[in-house]
């Protein structure tokens, strides 16, 4: 494949050049250079597109598409026992097939060409990642606690065994949800399985105030110290919103070399703002842009994910001049470290090709005065014309080659009515239940 007379941008170093032709061969970007002979016939012609990384998204619960709009104007301790722990009472594991494929049809049109899925029955996850062209890592949701969850493991251990290195596009890490309902020893475990199997830990933690708060009662230190100690925040670890981490916290990560999630919109659809992405940037801490699941974001679209978390830094500081776009521009893709094996977000000989075409005539682009600012602020999804994952062509002309849309929606609209049947108790408990249970 060919790429003729293009614009490249990279997030990476804010780099612009233009009239650039970009050869592809195989998964890899081979030559970067101007006028490329090539006799392969698969050539786009690159002249109205600023071609550019396929976008990272971090963290997030791809298959909760399934219950999008089903807990809206609610408090966070609502929104988890009162609808979201409820539903997911009633997951099927097909269920899961169908609202990841949902999922990943957002993303890929909206230029996320990798994402890193927290969620149950990956099984499933699976197939729809290896049906529709996607780049992702999957870890299986694992509480340590309630009814189901000895099962749960053991499923999720054989679906380690099964799936893991099957595929270079998709790989796995271990998943625990978080110190809050994983007990000491369940931890404990998966540090041991992290190190003998070689797999990196995704796993939420410091996400709101209460969680820091029981975790200094109990433990006498902040959660992100207690997973320190217990040898669980590590190099590469996901640490997903850290949202009310502190410097010391902060410190923590950076020497470990771990990683912070970032999606801001959750927490300010739960009216809370953090200062925590300005000082995880003057810590030098590795961070990225995430959405979290639609339940609390709404959508799965990593520029508006960057937009919003802009703007959140900027207001929980009251200073316009912090967050600025050089340093912000770059998390888009700065997920890609976490993909040690292969190198990805970036436009560059060797690379894997992971690319999004983005119309550069679109009148949310325009006028061309500072492109990475019409990037951060003023995008739109309408504006992604193509889309190629590990090579292939995923969206061409704004059209998905690889999914089904109207069949997709036909079965998601079919499940939303299992999903939403209401139950007395929820699957797990939250917030203040746990505080006050101190399970």
């Amino acid at each position: 494949m060919l790429i003729k007379n293009t614009t490249i941008i990279n997030f990476e170093d804010l780099s612009v050049k233009e009239n650039y032709d970009i050869l592809i061969d195989n998964n890899k970007i081979k030559k970067i250079g101007k006028n490329i002979e090539n006799k392969d016939e698969n050539v786009i012609q690159g002249e109205n597109f600023y071609t550019m990384p396929g976008l990272i998204n971090t963290h997030s619960h791809v298959a909760m598409t399934l219950i999008r709009g089903s807990a809206e104007d609610v408090n966070s301790d609502d929104w988890f026992n009162k609808y979201i722990w409820i539903y997911e009472k009633n997951l099927k594991p097909e269920f899961v097939y169908f609202g990841t494929l949902l999922g990943v049809a957002e993303m890929l049109l909206s230029g996320v060409t990798t994402v890193f899925d927290h969620y149950f029955y990956m099984d499933e996850a699976y197939k729809a990642y290896d049906e529709s062209g996607i780049r992702a890592d999957l870890s299986w949701t694992l509480f340590g606690v309630g009814e189901g969850e000895e099962e749960n493991f053991k499923n999720a251990m054989n679906f380690i065994e099964r799936y893991n290195g099957l595929n270079e596009r998709l790989t796995i890490s271990l998943g625990p949800h978080s110190p809050y309902v994983c007990p000491e020893e369940f931890l404990k475990k998966f540090k041991k399985l992290s190190d003998d199997l070689k797999l990196k830990i995704h796993i939420h933690a410091s996400e709101m105030e209460w969680q820091v708060e029981k975790s200094l009662k109990e433990h006498g230190k902040t959660p992100i110290k207690y997973l320190y100690d217990l040898g669980v925040i590590k190099e590469n670890t996901i640490i997903a919103h850290a949202y009310k981490a502190n410097d010391d916290d902060l410190k923590i990560i950076k020497n470990e070399n771990s990683f912070i999630a970032h999606a801001a919109k959750t927490f300010m659809k739960f009216g809370d703002l953090s200062d925590i992405l300005i000082r995880a940037l003057k810590e030098r801490v590795r961070v990225g842009f995430a959405t979290d699941g639609v339940v609390s974001n709404n959508t799965l679209s990593i520029f508006e994910s960057g937009r919003i978390a802009a703007l959140n830094a900027k207001v929980s500081k009251g200073d316009a001049e912090i967050a600025k776009i050089e340093e912000l521009v770059p998390l888009f893709t700065s997920g890609g470290i976490l993909l040690n094996h292969l190198s990805v977000g970036e436009i560059k000989e060797g690379f894997v090709a992971d690319i999004i075409l983005v119309n550069k005539n679109s009148p949310s682009l325009n006028p061309k005065i500072n492109i990475f600012a019409n990037l951060l602020y003023s995008v739109s999804e309408r504006d992604i014309d193509t889309v190629i994952v590990d090579g292939k062509v995923v969206v061409r002309n704004g059209k998905l080659l690889t999914i089904d849309l109207s069949y997709l929606l036909k079965e998601i609209n079919n499940i939303k009515d299992t999903m939403l049947k209401r139950s007395d108790t929820p699957m797990q408990k939250f917030g203040e239940w746990i505080w006050q249970n101190h399970i």
